[in-house]
């Protein structure tokens, strides 16, 4: 963690701002320390460089407190307020996209291709095709890319010269802090929930978020609470999955509950198969009507990414321009086609919007 990093982070649990103390620190920052909030006396460890803004179901930190002899009952153990469906959903998906990001760390980080792999130009290119943001959008601006996984859109933000700020709720953030240090990036890497977010209102001049909120179990909740960390005149940039026609829904809920009860292993041997049947579906010129009716992908990646998910909720670009509004952001750019639900296989939506001046839309 860069000591920079402190003037913007502030408790999840209340918002209040942080003390922090230093325990250990290297060329690449603070590698080891503690931040305390001022208003609740909650704890936050600073660990492996990323401070974990979590509770301890999804960061085991009786290591480290056991080292700097810190009393565990200080440290967040749940939300307050919590709701025990999303605890249990932000427990699968640690369990899930953790490993996901750990087995397919170097995904968008080479030169391979494939069916188990995607080569760096991809992710560049999808970066900017996915969030609508081009370089000049975030030249120069502090940038969150709030649900990083293993950072590879931190990296195409990187590129375009953002100074960037990396967020993921599961052990990705390891994953992404090893990746941009190893490419000779700053990293900023945060542990830290989309729902919760640990960052002062109003400080970020972009954000985006890529793949993400449909996973929280309170997408549009997530979206606004993202929308509130972007200064007046910034950008906030939302990819999300769409409502498609009703035959897929009912099959891909039906899916889903039988993949999201698989183990690990098993989440691999059904993305095998199904990259099988996607291939032989492709050859045989089915595929185009197949995937009306049942979401496939030519990436085996992909298909574990979409199966191992445990809430994947689609969305429509009336309910996401309805949190900018609430939320003080005046869309300038979006993919919309004006299409029915009905009329759609699986397809996203892109959305940006420009934070009005005036503060009083939500803030």
């Amino acid at each position: 963690m860069l000591t920079s990093m402190h003037r913007y982070l502030r408790c999840p649990a209340c918002y209040g701002a942080l003390a922090l103390d230093i325990f250990d620190k290297t060329t690449a920052g603070i590698r080891e320390g503690l931040l305390t909030c001022g208003a609740c006396g909650t704890v936050y460890p600073i660990a492996q460089h990323i401070p974990r803004m979590v509770p301890t179901y999804l960061f085991d930190a009786s290591d480290f407190c056991r080292r700097h002899s810190i009393a565990p009952e200080k440290l967040l153990h749940c939300w307050p307020g919590e709701i025990r469906e999303i605890s249990d959903i932000q427990k699968h998906t640690q369990d899930n996209f953790g490993h996901e990001w750990e087995y397919y760390s170097r995904l968008g980080w080479t030169e391979e291709t494939g069916s188990d792999a995607s080569h760096v130009a991809e992710s560049l290119r999808w970066f900017h095709e996915k969030s609508l943001l081009g370089r000049d959008d975030v030249a120069d601006k502090l940038t969150l890319d709030a649900g990083c996984g293993n950072g590879r859109f931190s990296r195409a933000a990187f590129d375009a010269d953002a100074i960037v700020v990396s967020m993921d709720l599961t052990r990705a953030s390891d994953v992404a802090f090893a990746n941009l240090r190893e490419y000779g990036k700053v990293a900023q890497v945060v542990q830290g929930d989309i729902l919760h977010p640990p960052f002062q209102q109003g400080y970020f001049d972009v954000v985006f978020t890529i793949g993400v909120i449909q996973h929280t179990g309170a997408p549009l909740d997530a979206a606004a609470n993202l929308a509130r960390l972007v200064k007046p005149g910034g950008l906030f940039s939302v990819r999300a999955y769409q409502r498609g026609n009703d035959r897929m829904e009912e099959n891909d809920a039906a899916i889903r509950r039988v993949t999201t009860t698989f183990s690990l292993a098993e989440l691999h041997e059904f993305s095998d198969i199904l990259a099988q049947l996607t291939g032989f579906l492709v050859r045989k010129g089915l595929y185009a009507d197949v995937a009306r009716h049942i979401c496939l992908f030519p990436k085996r990646y992909d298909i574990f990414d979409w199966y191992s998910a445990p809430v994947a909720a689609k969305l429509t670009y009336d309910e996401l321009r309805d949190v900018f509004a609430k939320t003080g952001m005046l869309p300038i750019r979006d993919i919309d086609d004006g299409s029915s639900p009905q009329d759609r296989a699986f397809s996203a939506i892109s959305i940006v919007g420009r934070k009005r001046m005036s503060t009083s839309g939500g803030q």
